[in-house]
């Protein structure tokens, strides 16, 4: 049992001159490297349904798979006898899942989704805005996280109030009486008036019910509609996300993030 420190500046430098020397002359020099595949899309019973009888065959790699918020990790962890040898496992196993799970793997080694966004919109030189409501701003605050977004994330609003959507969004009041604030008209409505807005190639739109209160039978707590525009197309999807109040906005978040992408 070896105990160190906890700060990094001292824990490293003391693991690297002491510790390491000791464990490579008990039990030789193993080079150990992981490799993350982030997936969207699944739960994670239906996902681990899939590749099971993929990584099941392998004692090395080990596989794990880890919920959090908005995706799913598929965490792949090889031994070898060098560097290159780990890795190439991993490879290995990896390439198997991405053919079993396509366009579901959005990272490769463990980018994020706003990362792999950007890097998409960067390479095709295009731009995008976002118009929120139920995400309050989240969809904007995770894009600028990114260092560079400047080049294709160029503007977001929080139209929160129906009047914000009105008068911001060129949302026509009557949509917003004939089919609620939170629906596919106003999704698009929402999307189409940001791209004109901001001469965007893309904008992308959130609105929703993130509870706790606020829901109905119709339309219950969970309830999001997302909206998308491009210079050829306006459309939406509906979606009812499980959680709380948090992660119901993180989840939008990360779906209208998801949406462009695919």
């Amino acid at each position: 049992l070896i105990v160190l420190p906890g700060p990094p500046r001292e824990l490293k430098p003391m693991f690297e001159n002491f510790v390491l020397p000791k464990l490579k002359e008990s039990v030789g020099e193993i080079f150990v490297r992981r490799k993350v595949l982030r997936v969207s899309g699944f739960g994670e019973s239906a996902l681990d349904e899939l590749i099971a009888p993929i990584y099941t065959k392998y004692k090395n790699p080990q596989t794990a798979t880890l919920f959090n918020k908005t995706e799913i990790e598929v965490q792949l962890t090889a031994q070898g006898k060098t560097e290159t040898e780990a890795n190439n496992l991993n490879e290995e196993l990896a390439k198997q899942i991405v053919e079993k799970l396509g366009i579901a793997v959005f990272a490769m080694n463990g980018e994020l989704m706003e990362e792999v966004v950007g890097k998409l919109l960067i390479e095709q030189k295009q731009t995008l805005s976002v118009a929120e409501s139920c995400t309050g701003g989240l969809i904007g605050q995770r894009l600028t996280e990114v260092s560079g977004s400047s080049a294709y994330f160029i503007e977001g609003v929080v139209t929160y109030h129906n009047e914000a959507k009105i008068r911001t969004l060129d949302v026509a009041r009557d949509l917003i009486e004939k089919h609620g604030a939170v629906s596919k008209e106003v999704a698009e409505a929402m999307a189409l008036g940001m791209r004109e807005r901001t001469k965007t190639d893309y904008a992308i739109s959130v609105t929703g019910i993130a509870g706790p209160t606020g829901g109905t039978e119709e339309k219950p707590v969970g309830t999001v509609f997302i909206g998308f525009s491009s210079q050829n197309e306006t459309k939406s999807f509906h979606i009812k996300f499980p959680g709380d109040r948090n992660l119901i906005r993180w989840r939008a978040s990360q779906a209208a993030l998801d949406y462009l992408r695919r």
